[in-house]
């Protein structure tokens, strides 16, 4: 009796049937949606957030449909190399209406998540994706390789708008800020200083017992620009200055004599030789050097007097601070630069109770002169004392 042929099927004919049969990453995504979040909420769940808030299922999903939704549906779309290379560069024409990732920045920054916690909402979102697919067999075709590269982009896409819309919010929140302190809080402390001034005036108070409210208020007023001056320089990345033509030594010399009627005790001396004009921000220059001879104060020796030396190039002008007292270790004279930062001793004295600021006065200096385009040094020894150099240009470069 004769049997039928025996029909092999070649193993590579085999896989090629099982491949063309296997879905497209889009696809894919679509239909494996719920195993994907739910991968999504187990990863992102156990990943430290450097003391922020934990990660609650409710709020880990609340968004991450929409968001794979929109990925899904981007690498459906055909997309030519030019638009492939336009979009790696982060070029992709923009939505007139905010994107899922964009509202989803908007509800983590409402719910206090900080922005390090978002970014690891994304990349656990991704390892879920390739995770799942993986295990499904897929990334081994042509094809996949160039769906791995657009999700790839539409993540990272993602990640942008989010951390975009994150930082616009910040911003907002930050120039909401400065006008709450310009307008809530300066104008009442501005009525209080009056109102002192008004009662030595009329002689129902004494310039002795009205003298502790002026030295609260200008700490408190103090205080006030130096916050607003960090949000400030925090939002837009550089202190906002206004450059006007003026002789720089005039200028300093001023709040030399400011300071000396603050601290009639103490001996302070202006040191002045050369060329001094330029262009500057007045104001901004006198905050400089008032910080510098604050600082000077405060943590040289009372019995030693400080100076201040002005000197200059023919494209430069430079003026210093020096002061005797203890030396500024090598290790923390970059550190003490840092906003909130202090030295160990003057943390000593913070830890004390020592009404000595918020720890932004050197922060500030060297941000109005990087807007200046200048540099602001230290040296610091046992013997010499310590010194805060400033080294400006004359004009602003191009």
């Amino acid at each position: 009796m004769q049997h039928p042929p025996i029909a092999f099927t070649h193993p590579i004919q085999s896989s090629t049937v099982v491949d063309a049969l296997r879905p497209r990453l889009s696809d894919f995504i679509v239909s494996h949606a719920g195993e994907i979040l739910e991968a999504w909420d187990s990863f992102a769940a156990t990943v430290d957030h450097d003391g922020g808030q934990p990660l609650d299922a409710l709020a880990l999903r609340d968004h991450a449909a929409e968001i794979l939704k929109a990925i899904a549906a981007d690498l459906a779309r055909p997309q030519s190399s030019a638009q492939q290379d336009a979009k790696g560069m982060g070029l992709a024409p923009r939505a007139s209406l905010p994107t899922p990732a964009e509202v989803h920045a908007d509800f983590r920054m409402v719910a206090g998540f900080a922005v390090d916690a978002m970014i690891t909402e994304y990349r656990a979102l991704r390892a879920s994706v390739l995770k799942i697919w993986a295990r499904q067999s897929g990334g081994t075709r042509p094809e996949d390789f160039t769906d791995l590269t657009r999700f790839n982009e539409a993540i990272d896409q993602a990640i942008a708008e989010s951390v975009g819309r994150y930082t616009k919010q910040t911003d907002t929140s930050a120039a909401l800020f400065i006008g709450i302190l310009g307008h809530d809080i300066r104008n009442p402390l501005g009525t209080i200083i009056m109102s002192a001034e008004g009662l030595v005036r009329s002689g129902k108070l004494t310039a002795a017992a009205a003298a502790p409210i002026h030295n609260a208020a200008a700490r408190i007023k103090a205080i006030i620009e130096q916050v607003v001056d960090f949000t400030r320089a925090q939002a837009n990345g550089l202190m906002p200055i206004t450059r006007v033509p003026g002789d720089l030594a005039d200028q300093l010399e001023k709040v030399v004599e400011e300071t000396q009627v603050r601290h009639p005790t103490r001996i302070l001396r202006l040191e002045r030789a050369g060329d001094f004009q330029g262009a500057w921000d007045e104001g901004r220059m006198g905050q400089l050097l008032s910080n510098l001879l604050g600082n000077a104060v405060l943590h040289g020796s009372a019995w030693t007097e400080v100076t201040v030396r002005m000197w200059s190039t023919p494209d430069h002008v430079c003026f210093s601070v020096h002061n005797f007292g203890e030396e500024i270790p090598p290790g923390e004279r970059q550190r003490i630069f840092q906003p909130l930062e202090r030295g160990a001793k003057h943390a000593a004295r913070i830890a004390s109770r020592e009404p000595t600021g918020l720890g932004l006065g050197l922060y500030i200096c060297r941000e109005i002169v990087l807007a200046h385009g200048g540099e602001l040094t230290i040296d610091s020894t046992q013997a010499a004392g310590t010194t805060f150099s400033v080294r400006l240009p004359r004009c602003p470069t191009a």
